[in-house]
């Protein structure tokens, strides 16, 4: 019984992190119970973990509800990644990565560029390649609880599968993975700095009107947050930090 809940929390956690399962979808006890083949037992302990962990909202007697996006906690995820994987990067630079690594992280862009020139576009496998290629000097630098601990932040996992999903902007993001590497290649820690700052914002900046418009329904507001975060990422772009 404890087997079945563990594949049933994982395949249901998988499923809303990927956006199988939508923010703000109503999931019915009894329609796990016979999508699964269990009683009704297992599954309220599956609800009951996916909501410890900010996936669900249960309310008794009135069923459960996949989370919404808070949209101030993709913000501040943002804001916290960028001063934290700056300086690893940076780190990383200062070892001499070797021709070795180079070519690790060219590989990956090669396999992110045959990824979206292909017919039809497997958004998790470019997914997973771009988590790849951040998470490679996260590892490099003895920080890999770091980057666990970011991939572990649901509200931004779901935000970044939206954003490739919704936006299909890969090729700037290939273009960004780009310019890190070569600054890595070049030993130039300066420009770190404004080419993650622009890499990892402009997520919110695709989205843009989708978020207000074609998405709405995902996201939570924070209206004193949100605008606070807003100006902030103006003044971002305009070079004012």
């Amino acid at each position: 019984m404890a087997e079945n809940s563990t594949n049933i929390y994982e395949t249901l956690k998988k499923e809303i992190i990927s956006l199988k399962i939508k923010p703000g979808e109503k999931l019915e006890e009894s329609d796990m119970c016979e999508r699964f083949s269990v009683t009704r037992p297992p599954i309220r302990t599956v609800f009951q973990r996916l909501q410890d962990i900010g996936l669900l909202e249960v309310v008794p007697y009135k069923g459960a509800t996949v989370s919404l996006i808070s949209l101030s906690a993709v913000h501040q995820m943002i804001h916290l990644r960028t001063a934290v994987e700056t300086w690893t990067i940076r780190d990383f630079i200062s070892t001499n990565p070797s021709a070795i690594d180079i070519e690790k992280l060219e590989h990956i862009v090669r396999l992110q560029k045959l990824i979206y020139q292909a017919d039809v576009v497997d958004e998790k496998e470019f997914f997973r390649l771009d988590s790849e290629m951040h998470q490679f000097w996260f590892d490099r630098m003895k920080c890999s609880n770091i980057w666990s601990m970011i991939q572990s932040d649901i509200n931004y996992e779901r935000f970044r599968m939206l954003d490739f999903v919704g936006t299909k902007g890969y090729i700037n993001i290939v273009k960004d993975h780009e310019k890190l590497i070569d600054a890595i290649k070049r030993n130039n820690k300066k420009d770190i700095v404004p080419i993650l700052s622009v890499h990892l914002n402009a997520g919110l900046a695709r989205m843009g009107n989708l978020i207000m418009n074609d998405y709405k329904e995902y996201f939570a507001y924070d209206e004193e947050n949100n605008e606070y975060w807003v100006n902030y990422n103006a003044n971002l772009a305009l070079g004012n930090f």
